[in-house]
């Protein structure tokens, strides 16, 4: 067996990935600089100390207000209200994504080598409200710094993914200078800079959890319809853990993804301003507290862009097979748009995130495939969703995430998101096979919070708190098998004497210190028939010993080479350490898992049988089975007695299909 020191040192490669969006750098469109999306790497330097005080962490919301009569009801009973918000999200308030029928212009590929940026773009530009740019099966050359869509209220719409895979047969949009180019994404959506502000305000009186309108200290002129950003500092709020990684207050680390020291985000939708109080249509996901700084701050632009608004509405991407993005942009940017939408998209190599959505609000991802990179290694280049600068409020369902080095990284998100019904698998790292990666995940960058993970299929559930904690994270109705499927060609890949196995770091659930309370609730933890492997060839061996229901107190269970279903309080950042209280903020109600081969009661930090058993109601923000199950039976997941049936997403890749193949079915 590999020693304890070696094995620290293969899982610090797990979780440490510093290629991030420094707010410095972000523009969008081609007369800000030229510059865009990109991960970077942050500038090395000295580190905040670890803030030993973790029992002053051990708190909920100080306050919690009914939700707003036009709001949805909050599904309260077994997860308590300070724990849990109103989770209603994407176009779902809206009636849903629309059918837009009105074709404005159809086109097609020149052909051959030639270019078809600009004559997508010149039809987006001019595309009516309402209306559709159609494209023509073929492949669409992108080229230079890549395709830009700005216009509101505009369909991009391919005629099909074609052949998994591949595309063929269907509308490829292809990054075709990547030989000569290695920079920029494939597509670009949105005209402004979720780094850009152009006020700041600050709040008179505590924004409270569960309220729909906030008081300022003064009105500069807020209207209604803006999107804002609510945030406060925090890196005095005992709620919030920065880690040893970042730097110290005011440094660089702490803006990425947020405004500076202000990792607590919910961007927000303006409905009705009467004098200096501000009302929204969505509720707040946590309490903000004036003590902090808490502000309202607007949307801005660079000087010299002139545009009327910098967010973008109601933007469509539909029907494409995209291929290609580099330079850690990735294939597909979504910047600054609320209620816009990427639908039946197959989104496939790239480097950079496969999709990233930065500062959306009421968006939606569904219906997609996002897979492979050329570079599944730590850093940024590697993942496949990245949600991020205060994105709230989206849908992310019925995906398929597959073949990364993490499949979903949330980085200062603003709750209210709801990732849901997706297959993610096989997340690796290119030099470390033997260790499975970040499979479902809701961290990576402080502070996400109040964010529903709900009916999707994983090997893991990774409470990731490398660069920051999670807190407030719902876990509810999965399957989350601890081993990877290893699809080909990762079944035969190697990385030196390394294969791709589950081997070292084997566990269903894996929450690391200052992931505070999380709720996990009705989930499937292993498989029936599970078994334990060994490995032993080319310089290297390694053998699972056995099983253990949970790890809450140190490294006993990896030295001894156990695998277990319950992994809570190992601390990477600042280097290897345990955080034996982790466990006492987790309420773990009701879930299955097949190594006691029984559905087990924790309550918030108790011992199993010290919760009441309740009612698990099917879902915390559907109120009838999606269409996309066709005839399959929902909820998916039985937590009473193991028992799992088809996730149509999971069937599909299966079948070689996107997954919508089942809908109507």
């Amino acid at each position: 067996m590999q020693s304890i020191s070696g094995l620290r040192w293969a899982f610090l490669l797990i979780v440490c990935a510093p290629f991030v969006i420094p707010g410095a750098l972000m523009a969008v469109t081609s007369t800000m600089d030229g510059r865009r999306f990109a991960d970077d790497d942050p500038a090395n330097g000295s580190f905040a100390d670890d803030d030993p005080a973790n029992g002053k962490r051990l708190l909920a919301q100080d306050s919690t207000l009914p939700q707003s009569a036009n709001a949805p009801t909050q599904k309260e009973g077994i997860i308590p209200a300070d724990r849990m918000t109103t989770w209603n999200p994407g176009l779902n308030a809206v009636g849903g994504i629309p059918n837009r029928t009105t074709i404005y212009r159809t086109l097609s590929p020149r052909g051959g080598s030639l270019d078809d940026t600009a004559a997508i773009e010149g039809a987006l530009n001019t595309c009516p409200p309402g209306q559709v740019v159609q494209l023509s099966t073929g492949t669409f050359n992108i080229n230079r710094g890549g395709l830009h869509f700005r216009t509101p209220d505009c369909t991009l719409r391919g005629s099909g993914t074609g052949e998994l895979g591949s595309g063929n047969g269907g509308t490829r949009l292809i990054k075709a200078d990547r030989e000569t180019n290695r920079d920029f994404a494939v597509l670009y959506v949105g005209r402004g800079d979720p780094a850009v502000f152009a006020s700041s305000t600050n709040l008179a009186a505590d924004a409270i959890k569960g309220a729909n309108s906030v008081s300022l200290a003064s009105n500069p002129g807020i209207r209604a319809g803006e999107l804002v950003l609510i945030d406060q500092l925090t890196d005095n709020d005992p709620r919030v853990w920065w880690g040893p990684e970042h730097h110290p207050p005011g440094g660089e680390s702490r803006r990425w993804f947020a405004r500076q020291d202000r990792s607590l985000t919910q961007i927000m939708e303006v409905t009705a301003v009467d004098g200096n109080t501000v009302t929204f249509s969505t509720p707040l996901h946590i309490t903000f507290k004036t003590e902090y700084g808490a502000q309202l701050s607007r949307y801005g632009t660079y000087p010299g862009v002139r545009i009327s608004d910098p967010v973008l509405r109601r933007v469509g991407i539909e029907d494409l097979y995209i291929y290609g993005g580099m330079g850690g942009h990735g294939n597909v940017s979504l910047a600054l748009c609320a209620y816009c939408w990427i639908k039946n998209v197959e989104s496939h190599w790239s480097i950079g995130n496969s999709v990233g959505l930065h500062a959306t609000f009421r968006s939606v991802l569904r219906d997609s495939y996002l897979h492979e990179t050329p570079d599944p290694n730590p850093g940024g280049g590697g993942y496949l969703l990245s949600v991020n600068y205060g994105a709230s409020d989206n849908l992310i369902e019925n995906n398929v995430m597959w073949n990364g080095n993490k499949n979903i990284v949330m980085r200062a998100t603003g709750g209210g998101n709801v990732v849901a019904y997706n297959y993610m698998d096989d997340s690796y790292g290119g030099q470390y096979p033997n260790m499975p990666e970040a499979g479902l995940n809701a961290g990576h960058c402080t502070t996400p919070h109040m964010e529903l993970l709900e009916g999707n299929y994983s090997h893991n559930y990774k409470g990731d708190s490398f660069w920051g904690n999670s807190i407030y994270i719902t876990v509810f109705r999965n399957h989350l098998s601890g081993l990877r499927a290893a699809r080909p060609p990762l079944n035969t890949y190697q990385s030196g004497v390394y294969p791709y196995m589950d081997l070292q770091g084997r566990t269903a659930v894996d929450i690391l210190a200052h992931s505070d309370y999380t709720n996990l609730v009705g989930n499937v933890l292993g498989f029936e028939g599970q078994s334990l492997l060994s490995y032993r060839q080319g310089g290297y061996s390694y053998a699972q010993t056995g099983w253990k229901y949970e790890e809450l107190g140190g490294f006993a269970s990896i030295r001894k080479g156990e695998v277990t279903m319950w992994s809570i309080g190992a601390q990477q950042s600042g280097g290897w350490t345990w955080v034996p209280t982790t466990y006492k903020t987790q309420l773990r109600q009701g879930n299955w898992d097949w190594v006691t081969r029984s559905q087990r009661w924790h309550g918030i930090g108790g011992e199993a049988g010290s919760g009441t058993p309740q009612e698990i109601p099917n879902s915390l923000y559907l109120t009838a089975k999606p269409a996309f199950f066709g005839a399959n039976p929902w909820p998916w997941v039985n937590p009473s007695n193991g028992a799992v049936s088809t996730l149509p997403a999971k069937a599909c890749l299966e079948q070689g299909k996107m997954p919508t193949c089942m809908q109507g079915g």
